[in-house]
């Protein structure tokens, strides 16, 4: 995401209003605009098909609470608006899922309130900064499953521990021997999803108490949050 400062009078610009994305559902009617293949202005529409979904950026981290869509996004369509009905921006397309590089109907755009929050950071400090545990993880029954605590992060020095090897559960390989989140600030943790959202809520800085299943018994951390880097090599 990028601001852009446009030196022009203000009555010669007709800005998109940003709409509350907390407030989408599966099922909602969108419109994307872009320039698929170069083709300026062009619209498709939709339905919302899916919420909290995840996207990987290009930096290796994870965009938490992407909203699905089936309307036709292809390339040259990151980065324009996701509107609703109302014609207020929900969310900023980005990605696509496809196995045959075009449009599968799988599409996937960063929510509007998340738009907003880098905006506003942007805007103020000229950058954006967020919130930094360090691990990857995987969602196991009981919660948020560590499977790697990187080096020199917050994680570790915090005592998080990464998986040691596998269980099986209902016939599938899941993580074992390391700490399960089960809660973040007295908030309770069922999905890597839902620790990854509460971290992204945080500021660098802020102090984090994470409950944790180790060995079967419940076990309390205090972390530091930092800010995460620009990249995961």
């Amino acid at each position: 995401l990028a601001v852009i400062d446009v030196n022009a009078p203000a009555s010669f610009l007709e800005p998109l209003r940003l709409g509350d994305s907390s407030d989408v559902d599966v099922g909602d009617g969108v419109v994307a605009l872009g320039s698929p293949f170069g083709l300026e202005g062009t619209v498709t529409s939709g339905i919302v098909s899916a919420l909290h979904r995840q996207m990987t950026a290009p930096n290796n981290f994870t965009i938490t609470d992407s909203i699905q869509t089936d309307a036709a996004i292809n390339h040259g369509n990151s980065g324009g608006p996701l509107v609703n009905q109302q014609g207020r921006v929900i969310g900023v397309n980005a990605q696509i899922e496809s196995e045959s590089g075009g449009s599968d109907g799988v599409g996937f755009a960063i929510p509007s309130n998340t738009v907003r929050s880098i905006v506003t950071q942007i805007i103020a400090t000229g950058e954006a900064q967020h919130a930094y545990l360090g691990v990857s993880m995987i969602t196991v029954p009981e919660g948020a499953a560590i499977t790697e605590v990187r080096a020199d992060t917050p994680a570790e020095k915090g005592g998080l521990r990464q998986a040691t090897g596998t269980r099986t559960v209902n016939g599938q390989d899941v993580p074992s021997g390391g700490d399960v989140v089960v809660e973040l600030d007295g908030e309770s943790i069922s999905t890597s999803a839902e620790l990854q959202s509460a971290v992204d809520a945080k500021q660098p800085g802020d102090v984090v108490s994470l409950t944790v299943l180790r060995n079967g018994k419940r076990r309390t951390l205090e972390i530091v949050l930092d800010t995460r880097p620009e990249r995961i090599p």
